[in-house]
Formats: C-alpha cells, structure tokens, sequence
C-alpha cells in the first residue's frame, strides 16, 4: 500500500487535534475537580534536591499520590494561589497561566515521612533551570498536574511530510509497502554481533534488527556507536525516551567516549547529569566526528525538518523503533546517510491519541506502526537476535510463541523464589472476577498477597503490571498502603509505559473488562517477558474462554494452564484472608 503525502499529512494532522483536544479538556476542568475528584492534580511541599538530582517533595495522604512512572508538568505559583483553598473556580489552564516556573518531571518512588498524614514523594527529569530557581524557596508549594502530549513531534514530522524535495524521505514516505511474508536472519551469540551488522551496513544503507525481550539491544548499540566513534564517524543515536537514551550511554562500553568528553545529550536533567557524570549537555543537534549525539524522537525531528539535500550525520542508530510512527523512519534517513533500526514489532508500538477503532477506518495502521510496516515489506535487510539473557529456559519457551519459536535462553541458573512450589518462569492464577470490574477486588487482594510473600525476601525487585490506568492506581492504593517502608524495589505501573524494565518478579493483573486490551499480543508480551525468576498472571477462571484473543495469546494461556496453574475461588472472606494472611499456602501452585 502507497499512501499519497496528503493522506499522511492528514492522518499527523487528525493526531495533533485529538492530542489538542484531550489536553484541553484537562485544561479547561476546574483545578480543584482534578485535585480532589479525580486524582490528576497534585499540591506538594518542596523539600530537598539530592546530590544524585532527584526532587523531594512532601504530600498529604487524604489525596492519592502520583503513579510511580507517572511523567507530569510541575509549576510554582505566585503566593496568593499556593493555597488550593483559594483557587475558587480556577481551572488547571488558569494555573498554568499564572506559572512562575515549570518543567517537566516523572515519579520514581514515593516513601511514608515520619509524620503519618504525609508521604515523601521522589521525582527526576527536572530541568537543571527549573532547580537552579526552586533552590531559592525552601518550603514553595508546587503544584504537578497532567503533562502536555507531544504537540511539537507531531507538527515537525508534518513538515518532514511536507518536504517533496528530499529523495531520502521519499524513499520512505513514497514507498509502495506490500505485505509479503519475511523471516528475519537469527543471529545467535557466535557471532561477533555488532561487526557483523557494521559489515552489513557497508552493504545497504538500512539494516533492521529485531530483538525480542532481553537479547541484549541496548548492549549492542553501545558497542556499534563506540566502534563507529573510533572510526571518526558522526552518530546519531535516537529513541522516544531519554531513559532509553541514558540506558545506552551508561553501558561499559560508553566509558571510554564518556571519560573523553566525547558524548552529548540534549535536554540534560539533573538526575541524568549527577547519574552520569562525564556526558556533555548539548543545545541542539550537532554533527562531530568521533562523537556520539543522544536526542529523543522530538529533538531528531525538530533538525530534520530544516533538511534539504546531504544527510548531517555518517550514522543515525534508532533505539525503540517499534515505538516509531512511519514518518520517524523518514526523519532517521533525511539525517543520516546510513541508518541501523533496532526494535520489536512484537513489543511496544506508538501510542496516538487517535483510537484504535478510527485507525483502523482510516486506514492509518501502516502509519501508526511505523516499524512494522517497513518489515512486512522486506525492504531492507533483516536480522533478529535469538538468545535471551533475561528469560529462563522454560520462560523463553513461552516468550518464543510470539517469535515463530525462534527464542532460545542462555541464562544458566536459576535461584528458587523462598515460600513458593514453582518452576521457574510463568504461572497462571485464576480466580472469580465480575464482568466489567476494571478494579477486581480478588486480582488485587491475591497481587498485594504475592508482593507481601515476596516482600520476606530482602533485596528482590517486583513489578505489579496491569493495561489498565484506573487498575493500576488501584493496586498501587492497596499495596503500598500496607508496606510500612520504601518502595524503591517496586514498580506499579501499566504495561504501556514500562518496556525495558527488568524485574525479578512479575505480576500481571488482567481484570474481567476491557479483556481485548489486555491480551492484545504486544501488550501481553512486554507485560510476562520482565521477570528473570517468576511472572504471575492473575486473571477470571474462564480467561480462556474469551473470544477475541490472539491466536498466540490463546496458545500461551492455554498451554500454561495444563502445565502451571490453579484456581483461587473469591468470597468475602477469601479476600480478607488473602489480605491479612499472605502466608496462607496462597500460592501452593502445580
């Protein structure tokens, strides 16, 4: 399929009006609605910045926390509005308005204080500008609110559309993409893995790699751009996320670049500049032979739409391709006159404010899934990693059902989880959950049971994932309202926004609603391929039984219910039990 510049202009221009749209109704709802009605507004004390650049701030426990993971835009205020008793009729844009600073932050863990009505609460990504001023107000009221979608992304790759007269974005944007069937090259570790795809881009000017979960892409890019910098190239690396960006430069591999200064990111935060000492923060974009650029897709975009003719940089590597509309691709060739894409079209994909159900009338797919499009059409040259370092023999065999078998595991050892009868890996927990409960009292009573077995053993990191924002609050209520200590070891979060995280113990909930959701077959993947010892799916007995379901999704299910599951019947008092007595043989699983 060809789509026309118009049509994709359309389709960008249909995605700013809903991002604008939905931003604006946050904008125009009364602040005090946001704050005490629906959670999305929250007043905080600051406190402190640490040495390693993360912002302390205290908030009161009569309103929920933010979402650990949870990204949001922080503002100070004049004095007369830092009371949120006098904002009277006020709406969220009326505080904005009436900002004296902002920037942007993300949650990363929340802690109890040592007076009981209130929480410590840790952010980073605080601009270095933003601490510089809020340094001077000890004590300032800040108010942190919904954070603005990614207008400026959508509006540069809409002028990248709108150039005709670059032959290197039309080879992408002009393509005629037929669907055909396509096997990827695997590449196992007796390969010298980064030389052969560097030899490889001798040959073609793109190269595709797939890398299902923990088969080592961050490792990899490190190697390649440290090769490339030795050979005086310029490179530009790019992903959506400046933590997928910090990934890569604090691998070993960097170490030496780093040391030689020779490492530049755009829109360095505190945490990240005290987190790695030696990388260089940069304005803007600019091309230097034996260095190695950082910039998140918006800064990449921002530079290749004022680009004409010859590519700036010798290299551009894309990290999270999957992640990457269409015109991403375009934007990685008008800057580089060779480009390595390193993604998972069975993980993660772009996340639009269009739905699903308009995409698919549209046609816009191809242009949403950006990644995919380009490997259905065996245009370039493909290759995918086929050993997991992260996933068990036995966890491999599952993740391999998304992957045409073709997943292998080099771990060596496993370490028995104390307190639980179970092979390594998944296993699935089945319970009672009513039809259309987004918060199933019984998923969340037997997840926080599992964390607080867990929890006897020091040191274990655990992820509590669910597809659902309302679940996830949910369970992040009941879990850390019972842990009288930090929850630095545990994540909370939806499966959307965590690819990438490792943990030592998942736990997945998926509720008896919006099921078309939650085991959608990326969503699912990313969300049972985090955990090096245990994945728990807790989910309605008759989860098999669903209709709509992946035929990949359907086979895992039903192949870990013969192997390792159990059933969990709900009752009031199964549900208190399982509460008050996590040592119960809750989890005495076959």
């Amino acid at each position: 399929m060809q789509y026309s510049r118009k049509i994709h202009w359309q389709f960008l221009e249909e995605e700013l009006t809903a991002q604008t749209e939905a931003f604006n109704r946050k904008v125009g709802t009364s602040a005090s609605y946001l704050l005490h009605e629906t959670g999305e507004l929250f007043v905080a004390m600051f406190l402190s910045i640490k040495e390693n650049g993360e912002m302390i701030l205290m908030m009161s426990n009569d309103r929920p926390l933010p979402r650990k993971g949870e990204y949001l835009y922080c503002i100070s205020l004049p004095r007369k509005f830092s009371d949120f008793r006098s904002w009277g009729e006020m709406t969220y844009g009326d505080l904005i308005r009436n900002k004296t600073d902002y920037t942007e932050v993300v949650c990363i863990w929340q802690s109890p204080s040592d007076n009981p009505k209130y929480s410590l609460v840790g952010f980073r990504g605080l601009s270095m500008e933003f601490a510089q001023y809020i340094m001077e107000f000890p004590k300032a009221i800040l108010v942190l609110g919904p954070n603005k979608p990614p207008f400026e992304y959508v509006a540069n790759l809409q002028e990248v559309v709108k150039n005709a007269g670059n032959a290197n974005i039309s080879s992408i944007l002009d393509n005629d993409y037929m669907v055909s069937n396509w096997e990827p090259v695997l590449l196992d570790q007796s390969k010298n893995i980064p030389g052969f795809l560097l030899t490889q881009l001798n040959l073609s000017d793109n190269v595709i790699l797939q890398g299902p979960p923990g088969t080592g892409k961050t490792y990899l890019i490190a190697e390649i751009c440290r090769t490339l910098a030795e050979q005086g190239k310029t490179v530009l690396v790019t992903a959506m996320t400046n933590r997928a960006l910090m990934e890569i430069a604090l691998k070993p591999s960097m170490k030496g670049l780093l040391s030689e200064h020779r490492v530049f990111k755009t829109n360095l935060t505190t945490d990240e500049a005290q987190e790695c000492k030696d990388l260089q923060s940069e304005k803007s974009l600019t091309p230097k032979p034996g260095c190695i650029e950082l910039g998140t897709f918006f800064i990449t975009s921002s530079l290749a739409k004022d680009v004409n003719s010859t590519p700036p940089f010798d290299y551009v590597v894309m990290d999270e391709a999957s992640q990457a509309l269409l015109g991403m691709f375009a934007v990685s060739k008008a800057l580089g006159r060779k480009s390595l894409w390193i993604g998972d079209i069975h993980q993660l994909s772009s996340v639009t404010a269009i739905n699903e159900d308009r995409i698919r009338r549209r046609k816009y797919s191809g242009l949403v899934y950006g990644l995919q499009t380009i490997v259905e059409s065996s245009s370039f040259p493909i290759y995918q990693l086929l050993e997991t370092r992260r996933l068990s023999p036995r966890a491999a065999g599952y993740t391999s059902i998304f992957y045409n078998g073709n997943l292998k595991s080099s771990a060596t050892q496993f370490i028995p989880l104390p307190g639980f009868d179970l092979k390594e890996g998944p296993c699935l927990v089945k319970t009672d959950m009513k039809v259309g409960d987004i918060t199933p009292s019984s998923g969340i009573a037997l997840a926080k049971s599992i964390v607080l077995k867990i929890l006897e053993n020091k040191g274990l990191k655990i992820a509590v994932l669910t597809c659902m924002v309302k679940t996830s609050k949910a369970l992040q209520k009941a879990i850390f309202g019972s842990i009288r200590m930090g929850h630095s070891d545990i994540t909370i979060e939806t499966v959307a926004r965590i690819q990438g995280l490792t943990a030592d113990v998942t736990i997945f909930v998926i509720p008896n609603a919006s099921m078309n959701r939650s085991l959608e077959a990326r969503l699912f993947n990313v969300a049972t391929s985090r955990a090096v010892r245990h994945t728990f799916v807790i989910a309605d007995k008759d989860i098999i039984q669903y209709p709509l379901m992946d035929s990949r999704v359907k086979k895992y299910l039903e192949e870990l219910d013969k192997e390792q599951s159990c059933y969990i019947p709900y009752n009031e008092r199964t549900c208190t039990d399982s509460i008050e007595s996590p040592n119960k043989n809750l989890i005495e699983l076959v």
